[in-house]
This record gives C-alpha cells, structure tokens and sequence, in this order.
C-alpha cells in the first residue's frame, strides 16, 4: 500500500516525485498484516470480502480513480463459483470510477479478477529495457503495460526496489488521475471507458517481437495527456463552464 501511494502521490524526498503530482490519495486499509515462520516481514492477509468493503467505501467516499494491486486465480476458484469483485467493480463503475488493476505475477496466461473485468483498466509489467517482464500475466484482457521491476517506491520503514505488476498498476492509475484532472481543469467531461481508451490509444509500441496478450504497448503518460487535449480541442461543443457562444 505504501509503495503504491508513493507511486502515485510521493513529494519526492529519496525516490521520484510521485505520477499523480497534486492529485489528492484517499488511502483506504482493506488488509491485515500477519507475519509467519521463517519470514521476516508482514504480508497482507484478509478475504474478498474485505477487498470489495475498500472499494465500496473508496466510492463513497469520493474516489474518482481506484488502483487494486490485488487479484485472485481464477483456477483457484470452485466450479461455478461467481466470480470475485464482480458486485463491487459493478458499484464503482456505475458511479464513474475509473478502475485499474494488476494483471498478475504468474508469468504465463492467465485470468486474474478483478483485472480480467473489461470495465477494468488491467496493467503488465515491464523491466527498464521496455520488454515484458517475464512473471507478467498475460491474456485478450491485459490493457497496457507500465514499469513494475525495481521500481523504487517508499515503505513504512523507508524506501524499497519494489518489482511486481502490483507495483506497475499505480502507473497507469496515477496517469488516469492525471487525465481525470486535466478534463476538469479544462471543464470537459471524461468517462472512466474515454480514458481507458486514451490510455490504450496513446501506448508506446512493444518491442516487434512481444506475445501477444502484453496489451497494446507500454504507457506513455504524456501522449495520453496530449490526445486528451486534442480531443477537447476538437469537440466544439465543449466549452469552459459560464461560457456562450455571444
């Protein structure tokens, strides 16, 4: 969690500024930690349940973009099961929150929820060469790629080199808040499905010879931000709020 708000918000002291610059965080705990035998740190614990409780209450509490480096195997779910998140990704989306998620770390294709919901911006990992890190999860439901190895972000105790789709998500929710607050600034409405296309659409290209389910390419903040602008400027019928055509 720290290292995914630091992503997003971090001022800057020790690591690099965070994506989202002034963009306001709305931490909310939905996990425990635990620590167990023969491993030195906490890891988070808790059920489903608890996962979509955050959420839900992220929603009500305001929250216009939502990153959830979480997810669940689907082969690990019972026959028939219902899918995981589905109720709450359904509450958020029809409130107009932008959802970004990791694809997963299982280095092969697979299906993680809630990043496989196609209302749900899913994001890859890749390494600082710009190729797909090989413990990405792929799949048809995989977006765009962002940086998720050895990514340096803060902890509680100080800084890490953080490495994991988890810490790649808080890329692409960062630009998302960035293209949220751009519109707004400009009195122009976006909707959480514009700015997933604006994210897909302005994706630097993969290396020629990436597998296919990498997503489109590798995020580009600043080309999304500038094709936002362009589709504003070519609206005529968008207008700064108390303005008229006299």
């Amino acid at each position: 969690g720290s290292g995914c708000a630091a992503i997003i918000g971090a001022s800057g002291h020790g690591m690099p500024p965070g994506l989202a610059g002034a963009c306001q965080l709305l931490p909310i705990r939905s996990l425990g930690a635990a620590t167990f035998p023969g491993r030195p740190n906490a890891v988070g614990i808790g059920a489903v349940s608890d996962l979509d409780m955050g959420l839900v209450l992220a929603v009500q509490l305001g929250a216009d973009v939502v990153n959830m480096s979480f997810g669940t195997d689907d082969e690990a779910l019972e026959p028939g099961a219902p899918k995981p998140h589905g109720e709450a990704v359904a509450y958020a989306t029809a409130r107009g929150c932008t959802l970004v998620a990791a694809s997963g770390n299982s280095g092969d294709r697979r299906i993680y929820w809630p990043a496989a919901y196609p209302e749900v911006i899913s994001v890859g990992s890749v390494g600082p060469d710009g190729r797909v890190s090989a413990f990405s999860t792929s799949g048809d439901h995989v977006s765009v790629c962002a940086p998720g190895e050895r990514v340096r972000p803060a902890t509680v105790q100080g800084y890490q080199n953080a490495t994991g789709t988890s810490f790649a998500s808080p890329f692409v929710a960062a630009t998302a808040a960035l293209l949220l607050a751009r519109a707004q600034a400009r009195s122009a409405p976006v909707s959480p499905v514009q700015i997933k296309r604006l994210i897909e659409a302005s994706a630097a290209s993969h290396h020629p010879d990436t597998p296919a389910g990498n997503g489109i390419g590798i995020l580009d903040a600043a080309r999304a931000l500038q094709l936002l602008d362009a589709a504003i400027d070519a609206d005529d019928s968008v207008q700064p709020e108390g303005a008229d055509d006299g």
